[in-house]
């Protein structure tokens, strides 16, 4: 944890058992030939290298998981030696191939991973599927060891990914794991970055933080190092006692950063730099190229290529089953609203859609017809004497939102995604742009009849100003992770929990 309280200055009294540079350290400027070298922390397991161990592991295992399910089917063996073999070679070379050119960050949680390597797995044996289909006179694969190996091989994924976690957990807390990481520059975040740094990140041991002067405050845990000096800096990443450098530096200040930049091209680390004013409203920057130029992507559209093409199948293929499994209930929901209430069935009402453009959106009227909100100006409450008794009881159940289907055949909406908004609804008094400073962010997806916010529990009334945050943090976090596993596991949730959801009304 960091210290709150006390603040340790960069000075150099801070060096401690400062040793003789080595004729490896000695720099050619003169003025330099005072810099010292502090203690050595010794090097840790590369990350890059534990990654490829732990992807070696998992492949033996997964290639043990495949002969153990083919040994099921001894008979198969027997007569298709050849294709057991070719099968298990094949099946294990695709899912290799899809977790080297996927992308594997450490800021990702383990759900996330897991539902990556669970799709490329499925991906994996929907190649060999179709492989063995086009080639069944020469690959004879036995269904039932396909089955089995899918089984087998995702309880060997999800196995695998807890032992490695809580191995690299720990030898990352010992210090056996994770390049050593020196912090160039005392910008007013450097406490948040370390914080961040030290909870999140298991690439690094961050072995010390360099001031560009010598009277800079900053808290730090004891085990960090705190330094003053370019030339400092240098003279041990020339030793080898450094393997990357981040510099935490004002990127208006170019003339600095440049200085620094050339300054370091002379060592051989790994060197980052942190955009300081866009580091705690991004996570997922990324850097892509644009013609010749090296551009930072600060947003890209989450749903391009063929994930798109299959979100848009799944979104019209689901409603359209949904309808013709839902269609009696709706006409007998319609024909209880029509009887208790005169009025229209459909409630239609504007809403917040992709790119903040409006839709009409539909739902089950549960309220007189003279007491309909059409802006959500006031909130329902329990008891709320606008809503019909037949509405109460839709409302509870979120019938209410099966008319919706027909919004995602239309193209309005998607089975997952942010909850669409109506234009004057509020938290605690105060319209939702107005609490969330980023809440147009979530308008970059068509909106949709379930979401992340929604399977954690963030629904009903916005009484409180936190409940629109949490639901607004959530809504950017599945634009961030968007993949088809990811609203599959959201579709299976929001069934789940419309059992046991009571906070409707």
């Amino acid at each position: 944890m960091l210290r709150s309280t006390m603040h340790l200055r960069l000075k150099p009294g801070n060096d401690v058992d400062s040793a003789p540079l080595r004729p490896d350290e000695i720099i050619d400027d003169p003025s330099k030939a005072s810099v010292s070298v502090p203690p050595v922390r010794r090097k840790g397991l590369s990350f890059h290298i534990a990654r490829d161990t732990r992807r070696a592991c998992e492949f033996v295992a997964l290639a043990a998981a495949l002969m153990l399910s083919a040994s099921l089917f001894p008979k198969w063996i027997i007569n298709e030696p050849v294709s057991v073999f070719w099968g298990t070679l094949i099946w294990l070379t695709t899912y290799a191939g899809l977790c080297a050119i996927g992308p594997d960050s450490a800021f990702d949680c383990r759900t996330d991973r897991l539902a990556q390597k669970i799709g490329y797995w499925l991906k994996a044996t929907g190649a060999i599927i179709v492989l063995a289909f086009l080639s069944k006179d020469h690959l004879e694969l036995s269904r039932l060891w396909i089955a089995t190996g899918v089984m087998l091989g995702g309880v060997v994924i999800y196995g695998g990914m807890v032992v490695s976690d809580q191995l690299s957990e720990s030898l990352h807390r010992s210090g056996t794991l994770g390049d050593r990481l020196a912090i160039y520059g005392t910008d007013g975040r450097v406490e948040h970055l370390l914080n961040i740094l030290q909870n999140n990140d298991r690439r690094f041991q961050i072995d010390s933080i360099y001031g560009e002067t010598r009277d800079v405050a900053v808290a730090a845990p004891d085990r960090i190092k705190l330094r003053w000096g370019l030339d400092d800096l240098i003279a041990r990443a020339r030793a080898g006692h450094i393997d990357a450098i981040l510099l935490n530096l004002p990127w208006h200040e170019q003339g600095v950063v440049e200085h620094v930049m050339r300054r370091l091209e002379e060592v051989n680390v790994d060197v980052m730099i942190v955009p300081s004013e866009l580091q705690l409203a991004r996570r997922t920057m990324s850097i892509q190229r644009c013609g010749p130029f090296a551009t930072i992507a600060l947003y890209q559209r989450p749903m391009q290529g063929i994930g798109a093409l299959m979100k848009i199948a799944l979104d019209r293929s689901v409603a359209a089953l949904a309808l013709l499994f839902f269609g009696p209930l709706m006409l007998f929901v319609a024909a209880a609203i029509w009887i208790e209430s005169p009025g229209p069935v459909l409630f239609r009402q504007k809403r917040r859609g992709m790119n903040n453009e409006p839709f009409t959106m539909l739902k089950f009227r549960s309220m007189h017809i003279a007491a309909t909100d059409q802006n959500a100006d006031k909130l329902v409450t329990r008891g709320d004497a606008r809503v019909t008794r037949v509405g109460a009881f839709i409302r509870k159940t979120s019938l209410d939102e099966l008319p919706q289907l027909i919004n995602i055949l239309r193209g309005d909406m998607s089975l997952v995604g942010p909850r669409p908004h109506a234009y004057g609804a509020k938290a605690a008094d105060r319209l939702y742009e107005e609490v969330v400073a980023r809440y147009p962010a979530r308008h970059r997806v068509l909106p949709g009849l379930t979401g992340l916010a929604q399977v954690r529990g963030f629904r009903g009334n916005t009484l409180r100003e936190e409940d629109i945050i949490r639901r607004f943090d959530s809504d950017l976090e599945y634009i961030e992770r968007w993949s088809i596993s990811l609203d599959l596991v959201i579709i299976v949730r929001t069934a789940i929990t419309l059992f046991f959801h009571r906070e409707a009304y």
